[in-house]
């Protein structure tokens, strides 16, 4: 399968920041109306667990840029740089500042899930191993995933891609269901026969 497409670096078709500043612990926020989203809420850097992410006041009367439908997740710390386009987004939510936030200027131009597709491909993860910074704990710069360069072939071609990710990813959670579920059965079977109770 071959496709034509321009070669833009992402900075040129999306808006990126960092997510919401703190200056604390997000577990030490009082409760309220903002989903405060956070690396431990995103299940296989896939999806995001909307009905566990706590929900918080934010501190401060600082200008909040609200996460909606669309938008994309990128983790920026640590050896896992994944990219998540955001569904099912409720009204008030926002993220750790541990992601950058991408905002796509044109969605006529590109769709949002493809390019948080290729993001997660292997030249993208390349070129992020290659680029990060820090000893300890690597770090993507906003200036390299700025840098990072996108193809970008017909619109219809990308939600071809993004819809066959996306059946991806469903048949990677059903399987991963099923999985746990067999292995609670093997569990229950192993304590029957510590405690002679199988039958």
């Amino acid at each position: 399968m071959t496709f034509d497409a321009l070669k833009i670096n992402l900075g040129t078709l999306a808006t990126i920041t960092a997510g919401f500043p703190l200056r604390t612990a997000a577990d030490a926020l009082p409760a309220g109306d903002v989903s405060f989203v956070q690396m431990r809420d995103v299940a296989d850097g896939a999806s995001v667990d909307w009905a566990g992410v706590p929900r918080v006041a934010l501190p401060g009367k600082r200008p909040v840029s609200w996460l909606g439908d669309g938008d994309i997740l990128f983790a920026a710390r640590g050896t896992n740089n994944y990219a998540l386009a955001l569904r099912n987004t409720p009204a008030r939510a926002v993220c750790s500042p541990h992601f950058f936030v991408l905002k796509v200027s044109d969605k006529a131009r590109i769709d949002p899930y493809f390019l948080a597709w290729q993001i997660n491909q292997k030249p993208a993860q390349d070129y992020f191993r290659q680029s990060a910074t820090g000893s300890h704990i690597p770090n993507i710069r906003r200036s390299v995933l700025e840098g990072l360069e996108v193809a970008v072939p017909s619109v219809s071609k990308q939600r071809m891609i993004a819809d066959l990710w996306n059946a991806a990813l469903e048949e990677k959670r059903q399987l991963n269901a099923l999985l746990t579920n067999r292995q609670k059965q093997l569990d229950s079977v192993a304590a029957g026969i510590l405690t002679g109770r199988m039958r």
